[in-house]
């Protein structure tokens, strides 16, 4: 049991890794939907779906493609931190074994 587990607990010391994780995933998954919607569409995407300057068909396509990339994206960041958490402590994060 390292300094970290001692001073905040396992769980919590395994929120941070997965949080952090999530994060990092998250903020890659959006700049590269942002370049390929530039590259794609030559357009800046949409900063708010929402406005009424924003075409139904881009607000919808921006929208729907940055929930899925950035939910499975977050995914499959905390389902590789457990491993690497495993890979080091020998065992999954408790919840996730």
């Amino acid at each position: 049991m390292g300094l970290l587990d001692r001073t905040l607990g396992e769980e919590r010391v395994w929120d941070m890794v997965a949080l952090g994780s999530a994060a990092l995933a998250g903020v890659a998954i959006r700049q590269a939907l942002q370049g390929g919607w530039k590259l794609v569409k030559r357009d800046e995407p949409p900063t708010n779906p929402a406005a009424r300057s924003v075409g139904w068909p881009d607000a919808l396509a921006w929208t729907l493609a940055v929930g899925a990339a950035v939910g499975v994206g977050r995914m499959l960041a905390e389902r590789g931190a457990a491993a690497g958490w495993r890979k080091v402590r020998g065992r999954y994060p408790k919840g996730l074994g």
